[in-house]
């Protein structure tokens, strides 16, 4: 029995002179937790590669089904902020699982669904598991491993989303593509439940972490310098996902890639994404987050207006492995200038992080719908995605102009 589980109260806040000692055994639950963020990661991307079978099949217009991913992604920006202080009291474990469940039966819901309206409402169910899950798995992991593992069950956590990307999204859209775009989705709810009943057979009780009340909470954005920094990440997460969203739809036009091999396209975008998330910090470390920030959304801006006109496949393709790349690497050392300008308060400034980047998602595939519906080629998208990207980076040599030497 870990400190902090007692029978009389099994979610005992420890004292500091008595902190939780991490179970030896804390590789195996930090797994399945992972699991679940595979299961995420895969349900907030599979649906780019396969909108145009979602529209065919509910007899709805490409940018029309594109909103489905609008509602998972602003559900979760919206929510998560809220949602982390109203449970702040609640055990970590039921939470967790309730989570899930709902993540489960939220993405069953949405294969069944017999229009895009109740589509919609599912993929906000959907997007309320995700937003009541992640956040918990993270602050979980840390807690089961201990200060002094705290870097590697984090990175367990991201991995399981990266990974969700690399493979989970070829798959799922290798379903898609074959069988149907329910199956998917229901792809999708058998991985999330999986870990559900993992979660369920490995998941000790855990402590309460310390609570932070909303106001406490909200009061971080009358910091004008934390806004900027979000807005970047806001910015450069539209530019990426306004393309991603209708990517089918994209490299079919202007390189002819459809089925198995949009499907390995994918993969190698989502495997330059892997290399980008980890090789990011290993930049900042060495470069600061401003200069590796800066390749970054660069990168991105380039090889996203290069899809509106290369129609070569391998050359496509190795442009996406780029473009994946350069995309997954901001929010690490997004992530390191704000826990360094905030240190006293990490968890938050870092989940209004995770908030920008899905805000931003929401951003880019609304006017990514709005553009297609009103009849933009794929080319021409991806230069509007490119634009939303210089943005990104005039946003960001604003900040630079005005950084702290901790903030570089």
């Amino acid at each position: 029995m870990t400190t902090g589980q007692t029978a009389g109260n099994p979610t005992t806040r420890p004292t500091a002179s008595e902190p939780p000692a991490p179970p030896a055994n804390w590789a195996r639950p930090v797994a399945v937790l992972a699991l679940g963020s595979f299961a995420m990661g895969t349900d907030s991307f599979v649906l780019g590669g396969i909108l145009p079978q979602i529209a065919h099949g509910l007899h709805e217009s490409t940018g029309a089904a594109g909103q489905v991913i609008t509602a998972f992604s602003l559900t979760y920006a919206v929510t998560a902020p809220f949602l982390a202080s109203f449970t702040s009291k609640l055990p970590r474990k039921p939470l967790m699982a309730f989570a899930l469940a709902l993540f489960v039966l939220a993405n069953v819901a949405s294969a069944a669904a017999p229009n895009l309206t109740l589509l919609l409402v599912a993929r906000v169910a959907a997007g309320l598991g995700a937003a009541l899950y992640t956040p918990n798995a993270s602050a979980a992991a840390v807690a089961l491993a201990g200060p002094a593992r705290r870097g590697q069950a984090l990175a367990v956590i991201m991995s399981g989303l990266t990974v969700g990307t690399v493979f989970g999204v070829p798959i799922g859209t290798a379903l898609g593509q074959h069988i149907s775009w329910q199956s998917s989705l229901l792809f999708v709810a058998a991985v999330g439940l999986i870990a559900l009943l993992g979660l369920m057979a490995t998941l000790p009780t855990l402590p309460l972490p310390p609570a932070i009340a909303l106001g406490q909470r909200l009061r971080v954005l009358t910091h004008g310098r934390v806004v900027a920094i979000v807005s970047f990440m806001l910015l450069a997460s539209a530019a990426s996902i306004m393309v991603y969203t209708y990517i089918a739809d994209v490299l079919d036009q202007t390189a002819g890639i459809r089925g198995t091999t949009l499907a390995v396209t994918l993969l190698l975008w989502g495997a330059g994404g892997t290399a980008g998330a980890f090789g990011s910090g290993w930049l900042t470390d060495r470069w600061g987050a401003g200069r590796t920030l800066a390749l970054a959304v660069g990168t991105l801006v380039v090889t996203t207006a290069l899809l509106s006109f290369v129609s070569v496949v391998p050359l496509v393709m190795a442009i996406m492995v780029v473009n994946g790349a350069a995309a997954w690497a901001a929010a690490t050392p997004n992530n390191h200038r704000l826990t360094a300008l905030m240190p006293h308060l990490p968890g938050v400034v870092i989940s209004f992080n995770s908030s920008g980047i899905y805000f931003g998602q929401a951003l880019g595939a609304g006017l990514g719908g709005i553009l297609v519906g009103a009849g933009i080629s794929g080319g021409n998208l991806c230069l509007s995605g490119a634009g939303l990207g210089v943005l990104a980076l005039m946003v960001h040599f604003f900040i630079g102009k005005f950084r702290r030497p901790e903030t570089s």
